[in-house]
């Protein structure tokens, strides 16, 4: 039951394409398929922490997120800047059909870093929680299995993600490849500007 809950809720939450979509969405097409599910794996191993931290009630590790949140957000909208900036500026023509194991460790790693500088994510969990009426989770075994549910309905979204935009792949010539990368690039860009400004004014 408890893992069916986890699965929807990974789902749900999952789906809206934010910055890590938008990366996942050109690393699938600039590197093939297993450079953006790796992508997506990157956010749903954040997201499974910050699953563990709600499901287990680690108040100390969540207080200490939260109380610095503003920090640590701001810190992680700079870096999506960053990052957006860098996918506009690259206008080499690049698709390859598989990459090295240091670049998918990259591609992971960035994810994870982009995701884990989000410490509303907690909050975000806790109201899915109230919305799926999960109450106090006593059970050690339940916990684990709403966590893994979680983590599966975000990895069926990222494969998803990925498989579509390994299909399209083949229709992307060197002009789409740009406009492709300024979309996608200017989009991280506003997310992360947004980030900053909702930290500084919330």
């Amino acid at each position: 039951m408890y893992f069916i809950k986890g699965i929807m809720i990974g789902l749900i939450f999952g789906i809206p394409v934010g910055a890590i979509g938008a990366l996942t969405i050109r690393r699938t097409i600039t590197h093939g398929f297993g450079a953006g599910l790796i992508s997506g794996l990157g956010c749903s191993a954040a997201d499974l922490c910050y699953c563990g931290i709600s499901v287990f009630g680690l108040t100390l590790i969540s207080d200490f997120l939260l109380k610095f949140q503003n920090i640590i957000c701001t810190a992680g909208g700079i870096a999506v800047i960053i990052i957006g900036i860098s996918v506009i500026r690259n206008k080499k023509y690049e698709i390859k059909e598989h990459s090295d194991k240091k670049r998918l460790i990259s591609f992971f790693s960035s994810s994870f870093a982009i995701a884990i500088t989000n410490p509303a994510t907690i909050v975000t969990f806790l109201l899915a929680f109230s919305i799926f009426n999960i109450g106090n989770i006593d059970s050690l075994s339940d916990g684990i299995s709403l966590s893994l549910g979680v983590l599966t309905g975000t990895l069926i979204w990222w494969c998803v993600l990925s498989t579509v935009f390994t299909f399209l792949r083949r229709y992307i010539n060197e002009k789409r490849y740009r406009i492709i990368n300024f979309c996608l690039g200017g989009f991280v860009i506003l997310f992360g500007l947004g980030v900053i400004v909702n930290t500084l004014y919330q």
